[in-house]
């Protein structure tokens, strides 16, 4: 292609850029609503080597600590896996199971349980996880433990090789396979043994209030693997009916955690209100179901679901307290997962406006003395995790994800497009009038060689 080709192949290709994006039809495309309900939403994003689990215990596959490993589980089937532990670190062995966005499921009826047995056949721990909305598919997770400490069974403290069972219901009402992420983290012991540490009781006092202000934008993630940080402050984000999102807190020794999610006031005169339409659930760096909100229904209105956690305390793990205060027991990210029910589509075109309100509180303290890298298996947090949360940039993503809200917001980005095409069109015709000249009699250049031509005056008529 000669240089007269490829500058018209250039400027025409310019010139139906700026016609793109100056036709109002081709904006509202990028934002297009979903046809009904969880059209369009995200599923949830696994990550890690796959692995195929077994029907039967004596065949089941080694997970190894610190990697992910990805499988798949039907209605009515259980599959094994094993892990090999010592005598004296922690173990949690995290599952989480992801029904499509849009799913049939049936609230109490759906679920997976995970199980952990010691090497002398012992129950060391279990976790049974239902899907709490009625017709609202989301990620199930949690974890099953098992403590070193003389509190502990003791069967359960032994080395060797433990079974963890995963099965899901043969009542569950969606027909589809689940996929499914499982990770073992082990956590290392504290020098001296058992601390003896007592369980942190701060947690009747009353949660810290949340902050206000502006927004800052920030898109979640589809599951814990691409979690936004976040970090205190107001952040706002866009997410389809149907949706889980994800994102990541860092949450030091002697800090609790809490947080709002909340829906805007609709702008339809939609009367009929969605039952279980918003729901927050926290999770520790284990990926252990720390605490939930139950599902608040929607009528329009402006609704926030909250979520406030206890004190991280090692102690925490040994409290004679509910369940959501012995998930508090070691520092590092933790997980906030929101999700919105698909029939929220009635109020809102496309993508929810989704405000999130975040408060870390509290003094960071010191925590134990591990006898290992406790960072390193996933527990703890470093000045560049705290910095990321703090300072993270805004992406891509985020631009879409806020302007995405409204159609003022889309009109918006279609000017700032305008202009950068308008721009880039008067680059090109600079860079043709500059080539014009440097064609022109008497320009300075090379001199032909032999067997070529030179040509003078401008290109030729387009």
């Amino acid at each position: 292609m000669d240089d007269r080709s490829k500058v018209r192949t250039g400027l025409a290709a310019v010139a139906a850029l700026c016609v793109v994006a100056t036709t109002p039809g081709s904006a509202g495309q990028a934002w297009a609503a979903p046809a009904d309900g969880a059209a369009g939403a995200r599923p949830y994003r696994t990550e890690g080597t796959s692995v195929q689990g077994t029907s039967d215990a004596a065949g089941a596959p080694l997970l190894k600590p610190g990697l992910g490993y990805v499988d798949s589980i039907g209605r009515g089937e259980k599959r094994h896996y094993s892990v090999r532990l010592d005598a004296t670190s922690g173990a949690y062995v995290s599952a989480v199971a992801a029904p499509r966005p849009g799913a049939g499921v049936v609230s109490y009826q759906d679920g997976v349980k995970v199980t952990l047995e010691s090497p002398d056949g012992a129950t060391c721990g279990s976790s049974d996880r239902k899907i709490e909305a009625n017709g609202v598919a989301y990620p199930l997770a949690d974890y099953v433990a098992r403590q070193a400490t003389s509190g502990s069974v003791a069967s359960c403290r032994k080395a060797g090789r433990y079974l963890v069972t995963v099965e899901r219901g043969p009542g569950s009402q969606d027909p589809g396979s689940w996929p499914l992420e499982l990770r073992l983290m082990v956590e290392p012991p504290v020098k001296g043994g058992d601390t003896g540490q007592a369980p942190e009781e701060s947690w009747r006092t009353t949660p810290p209030e949340l902050p206000k202000g502006k927004a800052r934008s920030r898109q979640g993630g589809t599951g814990f693997n691409d979690a936004r940080p976040l970090s205190t402050g107001v952040w706002a984000d866009q997410i389809r009916p149907g949706e889980t999102h994800f994102y990541r807190v860092p949450v030091d020794w002697g800090q609790r955690l809490g947080a709002t999610a909340e829906l805007p006031a609709a702008k339809t005169e939609e009367t009929a209100g969605v039952n279980d339409a918003l729901g927050l659930r926290v999770f520790n760096p284990a990926r252990g179901l720390t605490k939930k909100s139950s599902f608040v229904a929607y009528e329009g209105r402006e609704t926030p679901a909250e979520a406030d956690t206890v004190p991280v305390a090692y102690g925490n793990r040994t409290a004679r307290a509910e369940y959501s205060v012995r998930t508090m027991s070691f520092s590092g990210w933790y997980y906030l997962a929101v999700t919105v029910n698909p029939n929220v589509s009635r109020f809102f075109k496309g993508t929810v406006p989704l405000t999130l309100r975040v408060r870390i509180s509290g003094t960071a303290k010191d925590g134990p003395t591990y006898d290992g890298d406790a960072v390193r298996a996933g527990f703890g947090l470093t000045d560049a995790d705290r910095r990321e949360a703090a300072r993270a940039p805004a992406t891509r993503d985020d631009a879409v994800a806020v302007a995405a809200g409204t159609d003022k917001d889309q009109l918006r980005l279609v000017g700032y497009v305008s202009y950068a095409v308008g721009a880039l069109l008067l680059l090109g015709l600079g860079g043709w009038t500059l080539a014009a000249r440097r064609r022109a009699p008497g320009a300075a250049g090379p001199v032909p060689g032999p067997g070529r031509h030179r040509r003078y005056g401008p290109p030729p008529a387009w």
